[in-house]
Formats: structure tokens, sequence, C-alpha cells
């Protein structure tokens, strides 16, 4: 892509890589209803035992689901397709080192990576950017025809699955291919399970309620976007590092990126005045200056943030090395990758929970017997245990000490807070309910054995 400017397109990169980062979760149903002899729960280890990743038989695991497969992109900017490297992992509970998708269950977070390079000469701008995220919908109503492709992976359009989720966006098919395939008896999508699949789960998979509606045109899940923008050293430089730094013409840029835009186009639409209208806590603009606020502590490295997308600006500067040969930059991307998957996991798992317990009043509101209020009762302990294994991670203490008192803070991890909260408060209420029916229908059959 050429290296020409245009007045929408002032961000120059080198290098761009984009993440959507999807969470999901693959309790393990048949034990959390009934309880085997000699057999776990299923829940004993579900959310987070340790702190360290991949050094325990026990806590969660990183594993590599694809690494740099050659793709190309096709979007609006460049319909003859853009050469990218795609990456793929999976952040989940431990498996069994036999049984690599054997799984006691839990929230997880799977994360798409894709990664693009100038020409030797050139750079990529905005547009560049704007293509690769448009693999997914802004929202639910954005026409197919609207997104951008992937080819390269026509392979996977063989795969159990790849027809059930044809109507989706090329990156949450991609995100249920990989799953899919890697994961034991998956329930999200009530797809059958694997053929080495326990048979009592054959039978009990949907005993609760599918997270997506598998009659929906649209897709069921919006990822968060993780975007990393490595910037030439002179741009970088002028425009962030030096000390009359001015990065005022890059802030309608920004902004839309950031808001997920559908249109590099879009950047002279972008009010201001919004966004200096936050909040001390979820301020994002410098109302004197009109630039985006950096949320970290290392003017090396950019960090910005929104509901749904983070932006990360570095340069091609060569910083050095520090731990094991690492570079100070890198080691922020790691921590503020695995925050925000984390936090996905974490989101998806209580908007999980809440969906439980939606369908489960329906359910009770429906039984007229005290016979049929016990299996509801019986799903309503498991949900239980479900909602109290999950609540606050430790994780999110741990990186609350590394990153200080800025992204837990944000509006987004309050938000996820006062879901969680509002779920505990919807169990007890349901809990009294079940208690009262039972109640009531105790002395109505009394009443009636009287008579």
């Amino acid at each position: 892509m050429s290296s020409a400017t245009n007045k929408n397109t002032s961000l120059k990169f080198k290098r761009v890589d984009v993440s959507f980062i999807y969470g999901y979760v693959n309790y393990n149903l048949y034990k959390s209803m009934e309880q085997p002899k000699d057999e776990s729960n299923g829940f004993d280890k579900m959310w987070l035992p340790t702190y360290n990743l991949n050094h325990t038989t026990d806590g969660y695991y990183v594993q590599d689901l694809m690494k740099d497969k050659s793709i190309k992109i096709i979007g609006r900017s460049s319909p003859n397709g853009l050469n990218a490297k795609l990456s793929a992992h999976v952040l989940r509970k431990r498996y069994s080192q036999i049984s690599p998708k054997d799984t006691n269950g839990g929230p997880g977070a799977l994360t798409i990576k894709i990664s693009i390079e100038s020409p030797s000469k050139g750079t990529l701008d905005s547009k560049t950017v704007y293509d690769i995220m448009n693999l997914v919908p802004k929202t639910s109503t954005l026409p197919q025809e609207e997104l951008s492709k992937i080819e390269g992976l026509e392979y996977l359009d063989k795969s159990e699955i790849s027809g059930r989720v044809a109507r989706y966006s090329p990156a949450f098919r991609l995100f249920c291919n990989l799953l899919f395939e890697n994961q034991k008896c998956w329930n999200e999508l009530y797809f059958p399970p694997h053929e080495d699949c326990f048979e009592q789960c054959k039978s009990r998979c949907e005993r609760f309620s599918s997270f997506y509606d598998q009659t929906s045109q649209t897709d069921p899940q919006i990822p968060y976007i993780f975007v990393e923008g490595f910037m030439p050293k002179e741009d970088f430089h002028k425009g962030f590092v030096d000390k009359n730094c001015d990065s005022s013409m890059y802030t309608k840029e920004i902004g839309c990126i950031l808001e997920r835009w559908m249109k590099a186009e879009h950047s002279n639409e972008l009010n201001l005045d919004y966004y200096s209208k936050y909040g001390d806590n979820d301020e994002m603009i410098d109302k004197e200056k009109g630039v985006f606020i950096n949320r970290f502590r290392d003017r090396k490295v950019i960090t910005l943030f929104s509901s749904v997308a983070t932006l990360l600006l570095k340069s091609e500067y060569d910083y050095g090395v520090f731990l094991s040969g690492v570079e100070p930059p890198l080691l922020t991307t790691n921590s503020l990758s695995r925050y925000l998957q984390f936090s996905r996991a974490w989101v998806h798992n209580v908007l999980w929970l809440n969906k439980q317990l939606d369908k489960l009043i329906n359910e009770i509101d429906e039984q007229k017997t005290i016979g049929r209020m016990l299996p509801s009762k019986n799903k309503l302990n498991a949900l239980k245990v479900m909602v109290v294994k999950s609540m606050t991670s430790p994780i999110f203490y741990m990186y609350d000490s590394v990153w200080g008192q800025e992204i837990p803070t944000k509006k987004v991890s309050r938000n996820v807070k006062k879901l969680e909260e509002d779920t505990i408060k919807k169990l007890n209420l349901i809990n009294e309910l079940i208690s009262d029916k039972i109640g009531v229908l105790q002395l109505s059959e009394l009443h009636k054995s009287l008579n």
C-alpha cells in the first residue's frame, strides 16, 4: 500500500496486529448434575486456583491452535487482497496430559490474531486496520456483504460444523471451527459431541440452555478487538515521544478505531466534545490538547482504551533487551493481552450464568407439582456452584498491582462487576421463589388431602 498522504489516514504503520478476543464456557454439564462414585463434581478446579500459567498441572493454560498461517484479507480498500499471517491460541482450564481435549470445564477465551507487514519501502495506513477489523460486524445489523473476507482457510469449510455457521462473519466462523475442533464436547452451540465424548454426556448436554440462538442470522458474539500498530520511528517520536510532540493530527483516526467505526472516511465526523465530557474515571480526551490520553506509564507504548477496542501504538525504535532478551514493549503487550483475555472470559461466563437463570425462572413458573420442582432445584444448586466458583478472578487483583488503578476502574470492568452482582441477586430471588413455591404446593396438597 502506498505511503502517500491522505487527509483521512494520517496514521502510518510498518506493521499492524489485530486480535479478536472471544469468550466461551465449556462446563462439564454431566458432572455438574450427577456425581458418579469416585469422581469430582467437575468444579473443583474450574476457575483460577493459581496465578502462574503453564507451570503446573492446575490452573489455566495457553495453547496455540494455529501459528503464522498465510492468508489473504479482501476488504473495501484492498480488493486485490492483503497478504497476512494468522495465529490463534486458547486460554482455558489446563487439559489432561493424557487426553489433550479433556477439561473439567469453565470459562475460557480464544484469540484470533492477524498480522500484516508493510512493503519494505512503504507503510500501511488506518484503512488496513479497518479492513482487518471488518472481518466482524460493528453491530448485529451490518449486512454480510459489508464485511471483509479471508482467503486461505478453505479447508475449514470441510469441517463438521462449517455448514451450520456459514451465515456468520468470517472471524466468528473461524472461532467456532477452532474451538469445536480443540475442545471436548463444547456445548454452547449444542453441536453433537465428539465421537470420543463419554456416552453419558450425549444425553445430558442440553441440561442447560444454549448460549447462542441457532436461528439468528447475525453473529451471536462480537469479540473484543485489540489493535497493535508499529509506527515508523520518526512519526512515533514526533507525535508521541519528543518534548514538543503533537499527536492531535491522529486524534480522529484513533477515535474511529477505538469506537469501531467501519470506514476511515468517517473520521471527519468524530465529535471530540463527546469524549471530553466523560467523567474523571473514564476520561479519554485531554480537554486542552484535544488528544487521547495514554493509559500506561511508559511513553514508549501508547495504550488507549474503549469498551469495544484497545489500541497500542509503538515504534520501530530499538529499546534494548530486558528480561531473557525480550524488549519491554513486548512485555507490555503480553500483559495487556492476557488481561483482556481474562476479562472476556469473565464477562462471557457471567452472561452465560445469567442466561441459565433466565431459562430456569421460566421452567419454575411452569411447574405445578412438588415432584416437578425438584429438577429445577437441582439445576439451581449446580448454578450456585458455578456462580461461587467463578466470582472475582484472582488474576484481576494480580494485574491491579501491575497496572495501577487506571485499568480496573474503567467502565467496562465496572459493568462486569455490576452484572455479576445482579446475577447473584437474581439467583437469590430464584432460590427464594423455589422455596416459596414448594411451600405453597405443599399446603395445596395438604389442603386437598384434608378435603
